[in-house]
């Protein structure tokens, strides 16, 4: 039982009433500018109800995302499956191959698939040409714009998952064992259904990054003429003069309906409780054995998604950055101009800026998250609403949140306009939803009669909280702070719009670069961030790993 009335619960509940002023004022202040403006949003909805591209865009965006989606999630869970759980891990390595696409943050990754596969000069093309063997992959289309997407939605699924399955007490599946089961048949009727919350919690956020992902169908997606509808409303902010706000909010209201199915799916799956937690100590682990050809078909279907997801677009950047010009071929003369000019002014300044801003917003923010699931756990018409403001930033374009923000905080009275603090919130505000599903997913292995023993040993909701909670969610909650900090570091739409030359980020910086068609500065840059994004992410994960 939550005491939602205790000091400690009036302190979460004056947060909450911030993170529902920060989320909702700037969102507000922009409808009611609407609303207020003589009919326009009527007209701007009749507007994109004629436009006639309309149908074909949205369903792009059903087909990449629908695809993206179900084949992230069948593959995420299988291996944190085999990570977790079966004598297919091999280490630490198992535990950082499914998130290695985390290392390469998705800018980078999508500059480096194009440079591996672009149709006329992409390395394995080009490679394949000379051998007189047909082309590996054709980038620009549906196929390889999916591939790019199911690289960086795995991630997503894969963390919570993982989380929830290192939790599982190894006696469940020890009974199936006895029982005559074999492994496969162990993992689809006793693992998988264990772990469901936290699989239907990642597919969320799965959907929720995959809507509001640019960098991906930007490069990709345009260059193969499929339209989604992230690209539709930046371009209608950003191409279209003067930039056409209304007709990108009625957009996003598309995204905010398919959303909020979703979310409401995943919170009754979350309500009804017919899941295994944590409810104490469990018996010493065994992994599940899979048996000698298995176990090296899995290691080496775990190897080849690390060499798709950060080798081969890692070396692509880092061969072009070396060279004068990108040509599908490795030159014979090397250069470091391209890190010369990378490492001087606001590009340099922009990389240490996203560094510290990525590690700060992801401390701050999976705090607040932590605190926030506790609140909603506790039930009640407050939960609620915050349950619904933390997954409202993830139904909206990150361009309309940028701009809502800079409507409501850039000028007077707050005069944040190019601001870090307006970066800071702008962050914190767009990557809530993951954080909040990060958290809750984490609360939902902690079994209630842990902290129902807290709470008659007479501990309060802070100590027991502290003592008994958080230490249990610790793998979950360092997997939220690695998603939100690699999130933050690669961030463009909101930086793009609320960045400036005072305050430069990378993803300002990079997206400048992309525009003017430097692709060896471009490739150098994102070398550095995938370098630096690497280390901290490896980091992370040790720490997670010794917890």
């Amino acid at each position: 039982m939550i005491r939602a009335r205790s000091p400690f619960g009036l302190v979460v509940g004056l947060l909450g009433i911030v993170v529902v002023v920060l989320v909702g004022y700037p969102l507000l202040r922009t409808v009611l500018d609407i609303a207020l403006a003589g009919g326009e949003f009527a007209v701007a909805t009749r507007s994109v109800l004629a436009a006639p591209g309309l149908w074909s865009m949205l369903g792009n965006t059903a087909l990449v995302l629908a695809a993206s989606t179900v084949i992230a999630t069948v593959v995420a869970v299988l291996f944190a499956w085999l990570s977790e759980r079966t004598t297919a891990r091999m280490g630490w390595v198992a535990g950082v191959l499914p998130v290695v696409s985390l290392l390469v943050p998705s800018i980078a990754g999508a500059i480096g698939w194009v440079l591996l596969a672009s149709p006329k000069a992409g390395f394995l093309n080009v490679a394949a040409r000379d051998l007189g063997l047909p082309a590996v992959l054709d980038l620009f289309g549906y196929p390889g714009l999916v591939f790019v997407y199911v690289l960086y939605l795995v991630p997503q699924v894969y963390l919570p998952v993982a989380a929830a399955m290192s939790e599982l007490d190894p006696a469940l599946e020890e009974a199936a064992r006895v029982s005559g089961r074999g492994p496969w048949r162990t993992f689809l009727t006793v693992t998988l259904p264990v772990v469901r919350p936290a699989v239907l919690s990642g597919a969320l956020l799965a959907l929720v990054y995959g809507i509001a992902l640019f960098s991906v169908p930007l490069i990709i997606g345009t260059q193969a003429g499929i339209d989604v509808l992230s690209v539709s409303i930046v371009r209608l902010l950003t191409v279209e003069f003067p930039p056409r706000l209304p007709e990108a909010i009625v957009l996003s209201v598309v995204v905010l309906v398919v959303l909020g199915v979703a979310w409401w799916v995943n919170g009754r799956v979350l309500r009804g409780g017919r899941y295994a937690t944590i409810g104490g100590k469990s018996a010493g682990e065994r992994p599940v054995e899979l048996g000698r050809a298995w176990t090296v078909l899995a290691r080496l279907g775990m190897l080849l998604y690390l060499l798709v997801a950060a080798v081969l677009p890692f070396a692509a950047l880092l061969v072009v950055s070396f060279q004068g010009f990108w040509s599908g071929r490795v030159a014979g003369v090397f250069t470091t101009e391209n890190y010369a000019d990378v490492l001087s002014g606001g590009t340099f300044a922009g990389l240490s800026n996203s560094v510290l801003l990525g590690i700060g917003c992801a401390l701050v923010g999976m705090a607040v998250a932590v605190l926030l699931a506790w609140r909603i756990a506790g039930g009640g018409w407050w939960a609620r609403v915050l349950d619904a403001t933390t997954k409202l930033p993830g139904a909206l374009s990150h361009v309309v949140i940028a701009v809502a923000l800079v409507a409501a905080f850039a000028g007077p009275p707050f005069g944040l306009a190019g601001s870090l603090v307006l970066l800071v919130v702008a962050y914190l505000v767009l990557y809530l939803p993951q954080a909040t599903l990060s958290a809750q997913s984490a609360f939902a292995v902690v079994g209630p009669d842990l902290v129902e023993a807290s709470r008659i040993s007479g501990e309060g909701p802070a100590g027991t909280l502290r003592r008994i909670s958080v230490p249990l969610m610790t793998r979950g909650l360092v997997a939220g702070w690695v998603f939100l900090f690699v999130l933050v570091v690669g961030d463009i739409t909101a930086s793009a719009i609320l960045a400036s030359t005072r305050t430069p980020v990378v993803g300002f910086v990079i997206l400048g670069l992309f525009q003017n068609g430097t692709y060896p500065a471009l490739a150098a840059l994102g070398t550095l961030i995938t370098v630096v994004s690497a280390a901290v992410v490896l980091l992370a994960l040790a720490v997670r790993r010794r917890t």
